[in-house]
């Protein structure tokens, strides 16, 4: 080969090197979008995707679109392209909780979670509650605990939760698989202790038994199980949250996804040596319900009314606490007879009634299979 011939090859070489490294910095440019990180990203991708990936990027501030490259520099090449027509395909007002969702979960997942974005935007659930009133109560609310920061979930959750039981027919396996799922990506500390939105749990990855069950239960109601979060109101130092799930012909099943446990209430005084005194499921619409009995074999009935100058007192505040402490366990208002009721453990308790400043205290105990009947007089 001649000399000529040689510097030609040279010369076609160095421009084909020359347009690969020029060409993205000048779509870039001419685009507005040029950035570093961005010129990087561009030199690794298939130039046919340049134009869809910059349509996704277009309008949205700059901490969004740091966030889409950032997902794409950590990419490995094979899932370039379910990246991109992911986040081409994501409404813009959900794409930050799209990006979160991608960088949370394994690249293999990501055709699930794209599948999920469609069937979400559906308005397709992979179960359905076996009535409305269970639906309006334990499905649609957004609020879990009653204390955490009510913020819109759904979304987010819904593709987090979808790949994980896409293949499920069988709801108890599809509960066992996200109890199971919680379980492993939340850690347990103590210093998140505070009630946090599904969204911001699956983006801190950390929490405390409320949170593991806030969670639990925000990914159950989006895949259309009911679910709702229960509490522990003893006084002891492994004062408790866990959840339940509604099985058509069963009723409310224990779900612990902090320990592990499915369908095994026995657990905590077989494995933990403790004994639950009052336990309550908080529902959206009702607020903090008695649930006692499912989980307190030797429990008894307070009952009683709330009278003053001899009449029934319709909306008084009955409170329960222990007698060595006055933490209220538990407070009701009592109904249109002036009567209130308290399921509670073998033992013995303050009832404290109060209604338009005035307040009176009674202490009564607890028996086992018996009703005890009390009358509080306010004056």
């Amino acid at each position: 080969m001649d000399l000529s011939k040689k510097r030609l090859i040279g010369l076609t070489i160095a421009a084909f090197i020359l347009l690969y490294l020029v060409a993205p910095a000048f779509y870039l440019l001419l685009s507005g979008e040029f950035t570093p990180t961005a010129y990087r990203i561009f030199l690794r991708i298939n130039p046919l995707s340049w134009s869809r990936l910059l349509s996704s990027m277009k309008g949205l501030d700059s901490q969004t679109k740091g966030m889409i490259l950032q997902l794409l520099s950590n990419t490995p090449e094979t899932y370039w392209s379910i990246a991109i027509d992911t986040i081409h395909e994501t409404p813009k007002p959900m794409l930050e909780d799209t990006i979160y969702v991608l960088s949370a979960v394994n690249s293999e997942e990501w055709h699930l979670v794209r599948e999920a974005i469609k069937l979400y935007l559906a308005g397709y659930t992979p179960f359905t509650p076996s009535s409305g009133e269970l639906k309006r109560e334990y499905v649609e609310p957004l609020a879990i605990s009653g204390e955490e920061p009510v913020l819109d979930w759904r979304y987010m959750v819904y593709i987090f939760t979808y790949r994980l039981i896409h293949d499920k027919t069988d709801v108890c396996e599809a509960v066992k698989t996200i109890c199971g799922y919680v379980h492993k990506y939340l850690t347990y500390d103590i210093k998140f202790w505070h009630r946090r939105s599904p969204k911001t749990l699956i983006r801190q990855k950390r929490g405390t038994c409320t949170n593991f069950s806030i969670l639990f239960v925000a990914m159950c109601r989006v895949m259309g199980i009911p679910a709702r979060l229960l509490r522990d109101n003893s006084i002891s130092p492994a004062t408790h949250a866990w959840s339940e799930f509604y099985l058509e012909g069963k009723g409310w099943i224990h779900v612990d996804p902090t320990a592990g446990f499915f369908d095994y209430p026995q657990a905590y005084l077989l494995k933990w040596g403790y004994r639950y005194h009052l336990v309550k499921a908080f529902s959206p619409l009702k607020g903090w319900i008695d649930v006692t009995p499912s989980y307190v074999a030797d429990y008894g009935v307070l009952t009683g009314m709330i009278r003053l100058d001899g009449e029934s007192v319709v909306g008084a505040d009955v409170s329960i606490y222990y007698p060595e402490n006055s933490r209220v366990l538990y407070t009701v208002k009592t109904g249109g007879d002036g009567s209130f009721k308290f399921t509670v453990a073998e033992g013995t308790y303050i009832l404290e009634a109060s209604y338009k400043g005035m307040v009176k205290t009674l202490t009564v105990s607890a028996e086992a299979g018996k009703t005890v009947n009390v009358e509080i007089n306010l004056k």
